[in-house]
């Protein structure tokens, strides 16, 4: 931490000691002084005034939550997570949040992490399924290029923005074109194995540069493939159908960051490229999240997509999982198991550091937010983001991606805080 955090830090602690004494019986102020007692190393005294609360409403779900989190700044691992496991003990379900929360704790303390891979992939599985102020369902990666994409507009960070866009519109093209090929492939094969009585028509949809495609008509007819085939077809088509709306709603984002940048051969290139997909840029460009559900999904995806890549750095990699490198550091030669953790934890990264740009802006300069409370989350913000990083420093260094890793632990120290474990 700075010299200037920690004044702020300092003054904080005041005023919620004040706070605290004006109003010892108020919950929201007991567990905002919890908190903040575990994060200035008096995890002791927030446990205290957690289990005062609990000991009143035993199933207070954030009561359990900060009280976890006092194990965890204690370097208590183990008991954060016993901790949390019998807050959910009587639950039948549980929600995304309550998923991450559980995997992240079983990945501090080394324990479950099989469990802990499950329940943070059925947190996003879950996630992703809900309105996120945009009509089009895609994964999380997706809606945090968008929203990176889309907050840069306000935030005067548009090349950044293009850059990942860039990135993760390529990765979807190709994504697409395999999916294509994949059903082409398997459709014409086990026609021309197993011909059918009847001549059925089946949708080909064509993903090619040149006039928009026409879909044939969808076929409900059964083929003599085989039960099992023909739900890997459906499957494939599903998956086919999120990558195209992954691909144009990417597309639709960076079309509006060029226009604002003057480049209008690449907004036509994008506008023209949504047209083969059989979509219409305005209606698109209409149906985007706002700023504050932008926001919302980065403080989503820094939390989520950081739990995944944090429970995958910490699970047995299998002797194949881990990349080799040549005599360039951090190019990698083979797909690996570190390259997903690592894409999760950039862009975690990614989504931490434009929630602390847009906390600098004037997107939270409105009288719901007082300057002091600015201040505090501009706090969290840039610890949210070291700890990000040094969760990716840490895959780096298991890799043993050795520059990469110097390069985080620097990041992390010019951010004001120690690469070590004391950031958590």
């Amino acid at each position: 931490m700075n010299l200037a955090e920690a004044g702020q830090s300092e003054e904080a602690m005041e005023v919620m000691e004040i706070a605290f004494r004006e109003a010892p019986d108020n919950r929201q102020i007991k567990l905002a002084y919890a908190n903040m007692l575990a994060e200035n190393d008096q995890g002791e005294l927030g446990i205290t005034l957690c289990d005062e609360i609990l000991e009143l409403t035993p199933e207070d779900e954030l009561a359990h939550q900060v009280r976890s989190t006092c194990f965890q700044y204690l370097g208590e691992f183990d008991l954060a997570l016993e901790n949390y496991k019998r807050h959910l003990s009587g639950k039948m379900s549980r929600t995304p949040i309550e998923l991450n929360n559980l995997a992240y704790f079983r990945a501090l303390a080394r324990k479950e992490l099989s469990r802990a891979n499950r329940d943070i992939n059925k947190a996003i599985d879950s996630e992703e399924l809900e309105y996120w102020g945009c009509n089009y369902i895609v994964p999380l990666d997706v809606r945090t290029a968008i929203s990176v994409g889309l907050l840069s507009r306000t935030l005067n960070q548009r090349e950044q923005a293009l850059a990942e866009l860039d990135r993760r519109i390529n990765t979807y093209e190709s994504k697409l074109e395999t999916q294509v090929s994949f059903i082409q492939g398997v459709v014409t094969e086990l026609m021309q194995e197993n011909p059918p009585e009847i001549q059925q028509s089946i949708s080909t949809e064509q993903v090619t540069v040149g006039p928009p495609p026409v879909e044939t008509t969808e076929s409900k007819a059964s083929f003599p493939f085989g039960e099992k085939l023909e739900k890997g077809i459906s499957n494939a088509r599903a998956l086919k159908q999120i990558d195209k709306n992954s691909l144009a709603v990417m597309l639709a984002t960076r079309a509006l960051i060029n226009e604002d940048l003057g480049a209008v051969a690449l907004a036509d290139r994008d506008r023209k490229r949504l047209q083969q997909l059989g979509l219409d840029f305005k209606t698109l460009a209409t149906s985007l999240p706002n700023a504050e559900a932008c926001l919302t999904q980065l403080q989503k995806a820094s939390m989520y997509l950081d739990t995944r890549g944090f429970v995958s750095g910490r699970r047995n990699w299998q002797s194949t999982a881990l990349p080799s490198f040549d005599q360039s550091p951090g190019i990698l030669n083979t797909p690996s198991s570190y390259e997903n953790a690592l894409d999760d934890l950039d862009c975690a990264v990614l989504a931490s550091e434009f929630t602390e740009l847009a906390l600098k802006s004037s997107l939270y300069n409105t009288p719901d937010f007082s300057a002091q409370q600015i201040a505090r989350r501009k706090k969290m913000a840039r610890r949210m983001t070291a700890v990000l990083i040094y969760h990716r420093m840490e895959i780096h260094r298991r890799a043993g991606n050795k520059q990469a890793a110097a390069q985080d632990k620097k990041i992390i120290e010019d951010l004001g805080f120690e690469a070590n474990g004391s950031l958590f």
